[in-house]
């Protein structure tokens, strides 16, 4: 986790530096990302509905955790600069706060502490958690993603274009 902490700290101060930029003077990016945002909670809303949370919840109370250590490394740069620019519009700073030993960077004590969560991650369902829901809400869960995996793609594909990402 060492590797990844260091990783991800020095990814953040090398992008904070061109995150006001983006924000104020690229509408395109400006624009997509309010939709992006949106979208997220339109997920979220999907998720709480479904009691998905609550049962991955209850599972974590009882030690068992899904976020194993490595799966950090599922979030491209591009997707951790989208998180950046999220934290910013809600006039928060993302921080890596007291990540759990043997789990993923991202995992605090209350969950994922990223807005956008990696798709890989937003996309697994475990066997338990498939059975939980069933098969309508897990088709409906995964039809209510399409709009946030849509924009977080088209947004990528546009950052890997800047120069900021380039050597990166």
């Amino acid at each position: 986790m060492r590797d990844s902490l260091e990783y991800f700290s020095k990814l953040k101060d090398d992008l904070s530096k061109s995150l006001e930029g983006f924000l104020k003077e690229d509408k395109y990016f400006h624009e997509k990302l309010l939709k992006l945002k949106e979208a997220i909670y339109k997920t979220k809303r999907a998720y709480v509905e479904t009691e998905s949370f609550l049962f991955c919840k209850g599972c974590a109370e009882k030690g068992i955790i899904c976020c194993g250590e490595g799966l950090e490394w599922k979030l491209s740069a591009e997707e951790f600069f989208l998180n950046l620019a999220l934290f910013s519009l809600e006039g928060k700073t993302l921080s890596f706060g007291n990540p759990l030993k043997d789990h993923c960077l991202f995992l605090g004590d209350k969950g994922c502490v990223l807005i956008l969560t990696p798709l890989f991650c937003r996309n697994f369902f475990c066997k338990e958690l498939q059975n939980f829901l069933g098969r309508e809400k897990l088709i409906y869960l995964q039809s209510v993603l399409e709009d946030e995996a849509v924009l977080t793609f088209e947004l990528c594909e546009y950052l890997k274009k800047k120069e900021l990402f380039q050597g990166g």
